[in-house]
């Protein structure tokens, strides 16, 4: 069935940014006595909000999470990625033009567990940031995925100017997704969801699987 409007996940999705933050993560945990794998990272944590990963990241550590550790922990991860992406873009040209393709033919948004700034920063560089009627972060719900909150209030942003008869219901809804826990997210909304990346779990309770992000890939949804 086609869709009648697209939310995409941001980290690992639209951008691909997953080994950026591995990295960053790995980097700003150090600092608190940390020592996170890459392994124990994509095995335990990605596809998290970036919230909770501090919070297991810090409690797999051994190191207490208390509030002020979080915050410190977070405001040096984000700084150094708005950095890192401004020294090299993480969205590619065929993400970008999947997004510009779907945007084309039906209302498109965001459910990310990543912060405000940071999604804002990289669609503005990726000059695709005026093509979402909605976009959800973590700062605008109180829990993260596999919860559904995002999803549905990006649902929610995304009929706040259609009337009754127009308004567009979960199942009419694709979500585009990386993650085990995007997907558990997604269902749990009541969407469907496709999965791109090489994440088995994901792959394997997803309704599609999409090998690439491209304009190819975006026209093939609709036909």
């Amino acid at each position: 069935m086609r869709p009648r409007a697209v939310i995409f996940d941001f980290n690992g999705t639209i951008s691909d940014d997953e080994p950026l933050l591995d990295r960053l993560f790995r980097e700003v945990l150090a600092a608190e006595g940390v020592d996170l794998t890459s392994d124990i990272y994509f095995a335990e944590l990605s596809g998290l909000s970036d919230p909770e990963i501090v919070v297991r990241a810090l409690e797999i550590g051994g190191v207490e999470p208390t509030l002020e550790r979080r915050e410190r922990v977070l405001h040096a991860k984000i700084d150094r990625y708005k950095d890192e992406v401004r020294r090299e873009l993480t969205v590619d040209d065929g993400a970008a033009g999947f997004v510009r393709g779907v945007a084309a033919r039906v209302p498109i948004g965001i459910a990310s567990g990543a912060a405000r700034e940071e999604v804002e920063l990289v669609l503005e560089l990726a000059g695709i940031g005026d093509l979402f009627e909605a976009i959800v972060c973590i700062d605008d719900v109180e829990q993260g995925k596999p919860d559904p909150s995002g999803y549905l209030l990006a649902m929610a942003q995304l009929n706040e100017e259609r009337s009754l008869h127009e308004s567009i219901v979960a199942g009419d809804v694709l979500a585009i997704e990386d993650s085990l826990v995007g997907v558990q997210a997604a269902h749990a909304a009541g969407l469907r969801c496709a999965v791109v990346g090489e994440d088995d779990r994901a792959q394997g309770v997803a309704d599609l699987v999409l090998e690439e992000l491209s304009p190819a890939t975006a026209a093939s949804l609709f036909r």
